[in-house]
């Protein structure tokens, strides 16, 4: 199984344009270089056997004379065919069309080995055929024939050979074709490819972009259709169903959990309301502080369902319809500053270092992330040490940082920290619902920012960070 995966991993085609484009042409240049050498081969070889059969037929005939007339004629039949020959001529074609029968060489020894006719300057070669017979042209220039030596009745050779140039210039030929073509084939498939290429990163940018503004919390955003009824058509049709599905889902959820809190929060208001008024009325201490309890949760109880309801709404990003350029530094000092009294009621020194930073966004919610962390240092800082709130800009980044001295979390229950209703306080008496955090993260989400744990334990430091804005941009 690992190794069949394996081969599917090797065998996979590149992921990205430019890496399908270099496959293109690579494979056009693979099959035109193929395609080139089984032409090249073919062609050298019809020629290669067209040059042999002409040499083989003179031969032949030229042996027959000599056996019925004698060497004597057989010397006397070269020259004649020398004479024929246009003068520094000597190959299997001559430079004008109709001169195929003179495009021959001709040499002949004696039994003695002395030459007897034949304008072929050239060594007499091993009996049988040679490929290669270096000669020189009558203007002085070397060359290279393939012919045949033949042994004569009387002992002596007949050498008949045929210049090898047309071989060389269809070789020529046929390799400035084979460039030509491959340069065209390549840049045919290159072009082909990319202009593929850019047509389907058009559209995929396009559909990104609708996800992008769909996760951003514009559910009426759909992925385009072009209607060619292709593949990527195909695919935006299936996930636009699936998004229609999605939002009547989403607006159902969202129906059914606007109309329960208000159910529940005008009852629960009133309950508040009449236990409020019972505990004023009552005269007996013990039931007037009962009743004041149950104030107090029935209005934690609210508390919860008002939590829960906003992290739902900052969840869907709903929130980011009101987004506008924030001060970070101005809202970060605000609502440090609303909460010095009661951390220093506590015991703790307050330490503010802001730098200036813009974003995007809502400023109360901002405020809320700080609030909750403050809120949460307030429970958990030991009295007589310092809670720190820093605000500042990293590169394209505004970073908000709250550190506190208390227990800290645990590394492995850091994971869960910023889950819903998770409480690592054991003791349940303590205030709280395990939202805060939960907030801070849907507020940074909400932003396209982080939340996470950077230190501790000891101690806690808790980062935020989102993208920093301009001060005159849009939303």
């Amino acid at each position: 199984m690992t190794e069949r995966s394996g081969r599917r991993r090797r065998l996979s085609l590149p992921r990205t344009i430019p890496g399908l484009v270099l496959v293109v042409a690579a494979a056009s240049a693979l099959i035109t270089a193929a395609l080139g050498g089984l032409t090249y081969w073919f062609v050298h070889e019809e020629i290669e056997r067209q040059i042999d059969h002409r040499v083989d037929i003179e031969t032949r005939a030229l042996l027959e004379y000599e056996r019925e007339h004698g060497f004597d004629a057989l010397i006397e039949a070269v020259r004649i065919r020398d004479l024929a020959s246009k003068p520094g001529t000597v190959g299997y074609l001559d430079d004008e069309p109709g001169d195929d029968e003179r495009s021959m060489g001709y040499a002949v020894v004696d039994a003695a080995g002395h030459r007897r006719a034949g304008r072929l300057d050239a060594r007499m070669p091993p009996p049988g055929w040679s490929e290669f017979v270096p000669f020189v042209r009558p203007d002085g220039t070397p060359a290279i024939a393939q012919g045949i030596n033949a042994r004569l009745s009387n002992g002596g050779r007949l050498l008949v050979a045929a210049d090898r140039t047309i071989v060389d210039r269809m070789d020529f030929v046929l390799l400035r074709l084979f460039i030509a073509a491959v340069a065209l084939l390549m840049l045919a498939s290159v072009g082909t490819t990319l202009a593929f290429g850019v047509t389907i990163r058009r559209r995929l940018r396009a559909m990104e972009s609708r996800a992008s503004a769909i996760m951003a919390g514009d559910m009426t955003q759909r992925m385009p259709v072009h209607g060619g009824a292709d593949e990527l058509d195909g695919l935006a049709t299936v996930l636009n169903r699936m998004l229609d599905r999605i939002s009547t889902l989403l607006s159902n959820l969202r129906e059914v959990s606007s109309g329960l809190a208000h159910d529940l929060r005008t009852p629960l208001s009133r309950v508040s309301a009449k236990l409020e008024k019972a505990a004023a009325l009552a005269t007996d201490p013990a039931q007037r502080d009962l009743l004041d309890a149950a104030s107090d949760d029935t209005d934690e109880l609210i508390g919860l369902f008002a939590s829960l309801l906003a992290i739902t709404e900052i969840d869907g990003k709903l929130v980011r319809k009101r987004f506008v350029p924030v001060d970070v530094a101005d809202a970060v000092r605000e609502i440090a500053e609303a909460h010095r009294p009661s951390l220093e009621d506590a015991g703790l020194r307050l330490e503010l270092s802001i730098e200036p930073a813009t974003v995007h966004g809502d400023k109360a919610l901002i405020q809320r992330i700080v609030a909750n962390l403050l809120d949460n240092a307030l429970v958990h800082a030991h009295p007589g040490r310092s809670v720190s709130v820093t605000s500042l800009t990293e590169g394209r980044e505004t970073v908000i940082r709250v550190a506190d001295d208390g227990p800290g979390v645990p590394l492995k229950d850091q994971p869960r920290i910023f889950e819903r209703l998770v409480r690592l306080d054991t003791n349940r008496g303590s205030p709280g619902h395990g939202l805060g955090l939960s907030m801070v993260q849907a507020i940074a989400a909400a932003h396209d920012g982080t939340a996470r744990i950077v230190a501790g334990p000891p101690g806690m430091v808790v980062e935020i960070r989102l993208p920093a804005g301009d001060d005159d941009a849009e939303v």
